[in-house]
Order: structure tokens, then sequence, then C-alpha cells
């Protein structure tokens, strides 16, 4: 399974200089972006925690081709999300990490298909390491 976390540069600040309900249709706005891409990279949405987006690749069936690698004839729709308190574009810290991990639904009130492992905790170093607009990639995905 491969594991991808990313994580918005200047959420905070954002935050500190933004209205709630515009922060919320930001991330709105971005998360949708993010939740259209899913199915044409056949990977399974995990969760969202705060300005932190998390895939999972290798959980779901793929297309016959395996993978799409660019959306042809389509502009990237992420990089039309613009920061809303300063109009720049959107930058992202994101990492990936591949390995085995533990999944499988949890709890009794709101039970959540949940991901557990090094494999989750690899991922997630990857991406707060990154360098602001990079993507930090292991070894084990590469």
């Amino acid at each position: 399974v491969t594991i991808m976390f990313t994580d918005i540069v200047g959420f905070t600040n954002m935050c500190h200089e933004c209205q709630p309900l515009e922060v919320m249709a930001f991330l709105n706005d971005l998360y949708s972006r993010f939740d259209g891409l899913v199915d044409i990279y056949k990977v399974y949405k995990v969760e969202t925690i705060g300005d932190c987006y998390m895939v999972a690749g290798g959980l779901v069936a793929h297309d016959d081709d395996g993978y799409k690698s660019v959306i042809s004839g389509k502009e990237d729709a992420l990089h039309a999300v613009r920061m809303p308190h300063n109009g720049e574009p959107v930058r992202l810290r994101v990492g990936l990490h591949s390995g085995p991990v533990t999944s499988g639904v949890v709890g009794d009130r709101m039970p959540r298909f949940c991901l557990f492992g090094d494999t989750v905790n690899v991922a997630s170093r990857m991406e707060s390491t990154c360098r602001p607009g990079h993507i930090h990639v292991s070894a084990a995905t590469q």
C-alpha cells in the first residue's frame, strides 16, 4: 500500500487572517478538487484532519492500465486554488511511503475505516519534513 499525506503551507497563518466561513469554503473547494482526483488515480480517501488530506493507493482495484498518469486536455484542478487571505497559489507539502498496513473498521459511534502501522507513520513524517511546495517520496515508494 502507498500512503500519501498532504499539508497546506501557511494554513495556520491563513486561519488567523480569515473568517471561519472563509476557511471552510477554501477547504471545501480544495478538498472537493482532491476528491475529484481520487477516482482518476484509483486511490482511497482515508480521511481529512484540519489541513491534512490522506489517501491510500493499493487498497482498491485498478483499471486495465493500473493507473492514469495525466488528465488529458485539462489543467490540473489544484493549480486553480488560491489562498483566500493573500491570493497566492496553494502550496502543499506532500509525503509518500509504501509498505504494509493494518486496516479495518473501528469504533461503535461513527465507525470509520482506519489504517495503522509504521507505513502510515513514515508517510506522515515524510510530509512533515518535506520542503514547502515539494513532494517527499521514500525509497520504498520510488
